[in-house]
Protein backbone atom coordinates (compact mmCIF):
# COMPACT_ATOMS: atom_id res chain seq x y z
CA UNK A 1 0.00 0.00 0.00
CA UNK A 2 1.41 3.42 -0.88
CA UNK A 3 1.77 6.06 2.15
CA UNK A 4 -0.47 9.04 1.91
CA UNK A 5 1.59 12.34 1.92
CA UNK A 6 0.71 13.01 5.28
CA UNK A 7 1.88 9.65 6.88
CA UNK A 8 5.23 10.60 5.19
CA UNK A 9 4.76 14.19 6.44
CA UNK A 10 4.84 12.53 9.99
CA UNK A 11 8.29 10.19 10.26
CA UNK A 12 10.73 13.08 10.51
CA UNK A 13 9.03 14.40 13.43
CA UNK A 14 8.79 10.86 15.07
CA UNK A 15 12.47 10.65 14.10
CA UNK A 16 13.35 14.25 16.01
CA UNK A 17 11.02 13.37 18.62
CA UNK A 18 12.98 10.15 19.57
CA UNK A 19 16.50 11.55 19.09
CA UNK A 20 15.76 13.75 21.34
CA UNK A 21 14.71 11.54 23.85
CA UNK A 22 17.32 9.43 23.82
CA UNK A 23 19.72 12.69 23.95
CA UNK A 24 17.98 13.54 27.58
CA UNK A 25 18.23 9.46 28.41
CA UNK A 26 22.11 9.93 27.86
CA UNK A 27 22.19 13.42 29.60
CA UNK A 28 20.35 12.00 32.38
CA UNK A 29 22.31 9.27 33.13
CA UNK A 30 25.81 11.18 32.50
CA UNK A 31 23.63 13.05 35.95
CA UNK A 32 23.52 10.57 37.79
CA UNK A 33 27.09 9.15 37.24
CA UNK A 34 28.14 12.31 38.13
CA UNK A 35 26.26 12.41 41.17
CA UNK A 36 27.20 9.12 42.41
CA UNK A 37 30.65 10.19 41.91
CA UNK A 38 30.37 13.56 43.62
CA UNK A 39 28.59 11.50 46.98
CA UNK A 40 31.65 8.71 47.28
CA UNK A 41 33.63 11.49 47.73
CA UNK A 42 32.16 12.50 50.53
CA UNK A 43 31.14 8.63 51.98
CA UNK A 44 34.22 5.75 52.51
CA UNK A 45 33.48 3.53 48.96
CA UNK A 46 32.92 0.15 50.78
CA UNK A 47 29.53 2.34 53.06
CA UNK A 48 28.36 3.82 49.94
CA UNK A 49 28.33 0.73 48.15
CA UNK A 50 26.65 -1.71 51.41
CA UNK A 51 24.09 1.27 51.59
CA UNK A 52 23.15 0.93 47.47
CA UNK A 53 21.76 -2.12 48.12
CA UNK A 54 20.78 -1.61 51.64
CA UNK A 55 18.75 1.45 51.70
CA UNK A 56 17.50 0.94 55.33
CA UNK A 57 21.11 0.28 57.16
CA UNK A 58 21.33 1.46 60.13
CA UNK A 59 18.28 3.48 60.39
CA UNK A 60 17.82 1.23 63.65
CA UNK A 61 20.91 1.87 65.50
CA UNK A 62 23.23 -1.31 65.38
CA UNK A 63 25.04 -2.99 68.48
CA UNK A 64 28.50 -4.35 67.80
CA UNK A 65 31.72 -4.40 68.70
CA UNK A 66 34.35 -2.60 66.67
CA UNK A 67 38.05 -1.67 66.51
CA UNK A 68 38.60 2.48 67.08
CA UNK A 69 41.46 4.38 65.93
CA UNK A 70 42.32 8.26 66.48
CA UNK A 71 44.86 10.24 64.87
CA UNK A 72 46.03 13.62 65.61
CA UNK A 73 48.79 16.18 64.71
CA UNK A 74 50.25 17.82 67.55
CA UNK A 75 51.08 21.06 66.69
CA UNK A 76 49.70 22.45 63.71
CA UNK A 77 47.00 24.70 66.08
CA UNK A 78 50.40 26.83 66.66
CA UNK A 79 51.88 26.16 63.40
CA UNK A 80 49.07 27.08 61.77
CA UNK A 81 49.12 30.73 63.39
CA UNK A 82 52.37 31.18 61.80
CA UNK A 83 52.26 30.41 57.98
CA UNK A 84 49.87 30.96 55.27
CA UNK A 85 46.32 29.88 55.29
CA UNK A 86 46.96 28.26 51.77
CA UNK A 87 50.16 26.32 53.05
CA UNK A 88 48.07 25.61 56.42
CA UNK A 89 45.26 24.11 54.02
CA UNK A 90 47.70 22.40 51.98
CA UNK A 91 49.36 20.29 54.88
CA UNK A 92 46.29 18.94 55.55
CA UNK A 93 44.91 17.67 52.65
CA UNK A 94 47.95 15.43 52.04
CA UNK A 95 47.75 14.67 55.72
CA UNK A 96 44.28 13.64 54.97
CA UNK A 97 44.82 12.20 51.55
CA UNK A 98 47.22 9.93 53.47
CA UNK A 99 45.20 8.75 56.11
CA UNK A 100 42.47 7.78 53.76
CA UNK A 101 44.64 5.82 51.20
CA UNK A 102 45.74 3.81 54.65
CA UNK A 103 42.65 3.24 56.09
CA UNK A 104 40.87 2.35 52.70
CA UNK A 105 43.77 -0.57 52.13
CA UNK A 106 43.39 -2.03 55.16
CA UNK A 107 39.81 -2.01 54.75
CA UNK A 108 38.56 0.77 57.50
CA UNK A 109 36.35 3.36 57.03
CA UNK A 110 37.14 7.15 58.30
CA UNK A 111 33.62 8.44 60.32
CA UNK A 112 34.68 11.56 59.96
CA UNK A 113 37.84 14.00 59.41
CA UNK A 114 37.97 16.27 62.38
CA UNK A 115 39.71 19.77 61.46
CA UNK A 116 43.58 18.08 61.93
CA UNK A 117 42.49 14.71 62.96
CA UNK A 118 40.54 11.81 62.16
CA UNK A 119 38.11 9.07 63.43
CA UNK A 120 38.65 5.09 62.10
CA UNK A 121 36.35 1.98 62.55
CA UNK A 122 37.12 -1.51 61.45
CA UNK A 123 33.35 -2.94 61.78
CA UNK A 124 31.33 -1.53 59.31
CA UNK A 125 29.35 -2.35 57.14
CA UNK A 126 29.63 -5.55 58.88
CA UNK A 127 31.74 -7.20 61.83
CA UNK A 128 34.03 -9.75 61.22
CA UNK A 129 37.01 -11.29 63.12
CA UNK A 130 39.91 -9.71 61.61
CA UNK A 131 38.69 -5.79 62.90
CA UNK A 132 41.19 -5.83 65.41
CA UNK A 133 43.97 -7.25 63.53
CA UNK A 134 43.29 -5.03 60.40
CA UNK A 135 43.42 -1.84 62.85
CA UNK A 136 46.43 -3.08 64.88
CA UNK A 137 47.95 -3.09 61.00
CA UNK A 138 46.16 0.75 60.09
CA UNK A 139 47.69 1.79 63.23
CA UNK A 140 51.32 0.77 62.93
CA UNK A 141 51.51 1.62 58.70
CA UNK A 142 50.05 4.92 59.73
CA UNK A 143 52.13 5.52 62.16
CA UNK A 144 55.09 5.03 60.02
CA UNK A 145 54.11 6.59 56.79
CA UNK A 146 52.64 9.66 58.92
CA UNK A 147 56.52 9.70 60.77
CA UNK A 148 58.22 9.43 57.25
CA UNK A 149 55.56 13.01 55.39
CA UNK A 150 56.45 15.00 58.39
CA UNK A 151 60.61 13.89 58.04
CA UNK A 152 59.88 14.84 54.19
CA UNK A 153 58.71 18.52 55.25
CA UNK A 154 60.68 21.69 55.42
CA UNK A 155 62.44 21.89 58.45
CA UNK A 156 60.57 25.14 59.86
CA UNK A 157 57.52 22.67 60.17
CA UNK A 158 58.54 19.16 60.21
CA UNK A 159 59.91 20.59 63.91
CA UNK A 160 57.14 21.55 65.24
CA UNK A 161 54.98 19.07 64.25
CA UNK A 162 54.20 15.23 65.32
CA UNK A 163 51.23 13.16 65.58
CA UNK A 164 49.49 10.45 68.48
CA UNK A 165 47.37 7.55 67.96
CA UNK A 166 44.69 5.86 70.02
CA UNK A 167 43.27 2.62 69.50
CA UNK A 168 40.76 0.50 71.56
CA UNK A 169 38.24 -2.70 70.91
CA UNK A 170 34.96 -3.02 72.60
CA UNK A 171 31.28 -2.41 72.27
CA UNK A 172 29.93 0.57 70.48
CA UNK A 173 26.85 1.87 68.77
CA UNK A 174 26.80 2.18 64.90
CA UNK A 175 24.30 4.45 63.79
CA UNK A 176 22.95 7.25 61.61
CA UNK A 177 23.57 10.52 63.15
CA UNK A 178 22.02 14.11 61.92
CA UNK A 179 18.79 15.31 60.43
CA UNK A 180 18.36 16.23 57.18
CA UNK A 181 21.36 15.75 56.19
CA UNK A 182 22.63 12.34 57.87
CA UNK A 183 26.13 10.68 58.63
CA UNK A 184 26.96 7.19 59.98
CA UNK A 185 29.18 7.17 63.06
CA UNK A 186 29.84 5.14 66.34
CA UNK A 187 29.28 6.34 70.03
CA UNK A 188 29.98 4.43 73.28
CA UNK A 189 32.67 4.57 75.68
CA UNK A 190 34.84 2.41 73.13
CA UNK A 191 35.57 5.93 71.28
CA UNK A 192 34.98 7.87 74.02
CA UNK A 193 38.55 5.78 75.22
CA UNK A 194 40.19 5.57 72.12
CA UNK A 195 40.38 8.98 71.55
CA UNK A 196 41.29 9.72 75.45
CA UNK A 197 44.09 7.12 74.28
CA UNK A 198 45.89 9.84 72.17
CA UNK A 199 46.70 11.69 75.11
CA UNK A 200 48.19 9.05 76.82
CA UNK A 201 50.48 8.65 73.63
CA UNK A 202 51.54 12.20 73.62
CA UNK A 203 52.16 12.37 77.43
CA UNK A 204 54.47 8.66 77.21
CA UNK A 205 56.14 10.27 73.91
CA UNK A 206 55.32 7.46 71.84
CA UNK A 207 53.53 7.36 69.17
CA UNK A 208 50.96 4.82 69.40
CA UNK A 209 48.97 4.03 73.11
CA UNK A 210 46.45 1.03 72.40
CA UNK A 211 43.88 -0.79 74.99
CA UNK A 212 45.04 -4.48 75.74
CA UNK A 213 41.76 -5.04 74.82
CA UNK A 214 43.26 -4.17 71.23
CA UNK A 215 46.28 -6.03 71.33
CA UNK A 216 44.53 -9.50 72.53
CA UNK A 217 41.66 -9.15 69.74
CA UNK A 218 44.06 -8.57 67.64
CA UNK A 219 46.06 -11.76 68.20
CA UNK A 220 49.73 -12.70 68.66
CA UNK A 221 50.72 -12.68 64.87
CA UNK A 222 49.38 -8.98 64.49
CA UNK A 223 51.66 -6.40 63.15
CA UNK A 224 52.01 -5.07 66.69
CA UNK A 225 54.97 -7.82 67.45
CA UNK A 226 56.48 -7.35 63.82
CA UNK A 227 57.80 -4.00 64.32
CA UNK A 228 59.47 -1.05 66.73
CA UNK A 229 58.79 -1.83 70.53
CA UNK A 230 55.97 -2.50 72.20
CA UNK A 231 55.91 -1.82 76.19
CA UNK A 232 53.50 -2.42 79.11
CA UNK A 233 50.30 -3.14 80.07
CA UNK A 234 50.35 -0.54 82.29
CA UNK A 235 47.34 -0.11 84.56
CA UNK A 236 46.33 3.92 83.43
CA UNK A 237 43.94 6.25 84.53
CA UNK A 238 41.98 7.93 81.27
CA UNK A 239 40.91 10.97 81.50
CA UNK A 240 37.06 11.31 82.25
CA UNK A 241 36.83 7.40 83.58
CA UNK A 242 37.35 6.58 87.42
CA UNK A 243 38.93 3.10 86.52
CA UNK A 244 42.40 2.74 85.04
CA UNK A 245 42.79 0.76 81.90
CA UNK A 246 45.36 -1.76 80.82
CA UNK A 247 47.04 0.41 78.04
CA UNK A 248 50.33 -0.62 75.69
CA UNK A 249 52.18 2.19 74.06
CA UNK A 250 54.15 1.42 70.59
CA UNK A 251 57.28 3.01 69.50
CA UNK A 252 58.89 3.05 65.80
CA UNK A 253 62.38 2.51 66.39
CA UNK A 254 62.99 3.48 63.07
CA UNK A 255 61.75 7.09 62.76
CA UNK A 256 64.97 8.82 61.87
CA UNK A 257 64.54 12.29 62.68
CA UNK A 258 60.72 12.37 63.74
CA UNK A 259 60.12 14.13 66.36
CA UNK A 260 58.18 12.62 69.26
CA UNK A 261 54.28 14.24 69.56
CA UNK A 262 54.04 17.56 71.31
CA UNK A 263 51.42 17.55 74.05
CA UNK A 264 48.51 19.97 73.60
CA UNK A 265 45.65 21.34 75.72
CA UNK A 266 41.76 20.39 74.16
CA UNK A 267 41.23 17.14 71.74
CA UNK A 268 38.38 15.33 70.45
Amino acid sequence: MRCRPSCAAAAPPAILFGSIQLWLNRRQAQYFAMKSELLQQFQAPALNKWLTGNPSFLLEPQHQDAAIIFIDLSGFTALSETIEIGAGLALLKDFHTLVDDEVESHGGIITSFLGDGAMILFGLPAATEDDARKAAHCSVTLCNRVAQWIDSLPPAIATRTGFKVGAHYGPIVASRLGGSYQHITATGDTVNVASRLMEVAATESAALALSDDLLRQAGPASALFESGTLTGPSETLIRGRSRPLSVWLWRNDQRGSFSPPIPRSGGF
